[in-house]
């Protein structure tokens, strides 16, 4: 590893300069806490994301309404040049924004990426979001759109021995969801899981919390917001469902887990891949020690979002 990646969670000597700006840009607009979800989305939609990655060229992308037990839901079909039809390893994709904000569309350019890079057909799921929907039934639901892809997976052109599945933050927290569920329902665990700076203690228990509470992107007070919203009761945040660093997580896919420096979640993350590694599951943990919470998602302008994309997209090519 460079100077600059580690397999401990720690901090750079500073924060990458891009990331800086995008830390301090964040800092001087309008704070999610001090809105409604309504008022969060429609910011994000009109501000967009000027760091978003360019479009890549890949060979098809298609939107689906697929039928899951709380209703339906839209999933967006990548595929690369040359998919052979039932040969491809696929990838589930779930989107960051605990579980209140965003999109497929927001985050359309960053799995164009990962598929023209991995080579990989990826399936990226618009899942229902909080507060109408609250953090097990988002995970139920996850598990249902998971299934409905293994199970029609001849007709994405999909191998159903050879699905991945992960996501960034909320998305991360969500991919352990789903793969939990296919373990108590003794239903085919995936075969991989990246998780980009995942959230998994939703008490906010460790010292990261703290030590990045505000002026990094991510802050414990936007933390706290998107709990109020996704848990049914402050109470839930101790749910032993939820305690996903408390259960027994033997049997689920060896994984890639990514943390940054200066995250809030960067401490949570490397104790869920030390947590993983004592049940005998295989992972690789890499803290990008200079990052924020979301440089995936700026991967046009922070040149680590990029390699993110590329390290994600090697191991893909694996399975």
């Amino acid at each position: 590893m460079n100077a600059l990646r580690s397999a401990d969670a720690v901090r750079a000597d500073k924060l990458d300069p891009i990331a800086q700006k995008v830390a301090d840009a964040s800092a001087r607009l309008p704070q999610i806490e001090d809105g409604t979800p309504e008022d969060a989305r429609a910011f994000r939609n009109e501000k967009g994301n000027p760091f978003a990655p360019d479009p890549c060229a890949i060979d098809s992308v298609e939107d689906r309404e697929i039928p899951i037990g709380s209703g339906s839901l839209k999933i967006r079909i990548y595929r690369p040049y040359g998919w052979k039809e039932g040969l491809n390893a696929g990838f589930v994709f779930f989107h960051g924004g605990g579980f209140v904000l965003g999109d497929v569309e927001q985050y359309d350019t960053v799995v164009q990426h990962i598929v023209a890079k991995s080579g990989c057909i990826a399936i990226s799921v618009e899942y229902l979001l909080a507060p109408d929907n609250k953090i097990k039934g988002i995970h139920r639901d996850g598990f249902d759109a998971y299934k409905w892809i293994r199970d029609n997976s001849a007709d994405l052109g999909i191998e159903a021995d050879k699905i991945a599945i992960g996501g960034d933050s909320a998305g991360g927290n969500l991919s352990i969801g789903v793969e939990l569920l296919c373990k108590q329902e003794n239903y085919p665990i995936p075969i991989y899981q990246v998780l980009i700076y995942p959230s998994v203690d939703l008490p906010m228990s460790f010292h990261s919390v703290e030590e990045f509470a505000e002026g990094y992107f991510l802050t414990k007070k936007g933390m706290t917001w998107f709990r109020s919203h996704y848990l049914e009761t402050p109470e839930q945040a101790s749910d032993p469902v939820l305690l996903f660093l408390e259960r027994d997580l033997s049997g689920l896919s060896p994984a890639f887990l990514v943390t940054a420096g200066f995250d809030p979640l960067r401490d949570e993350g490397k104790a869920f891949a030390d947590r993983l590694q004592q049940h005998d599951v295989a992972v690789e943990h890499v803290c990008y020690t200079d990052m924020i919470h979301g440089f995936i998602s700026f991967a046009g302008g922070i040149p680590a979002g990029m390699e993110l994309i590329e390290d994600i997209s090697v191991r893909l090519k694996q399975i």
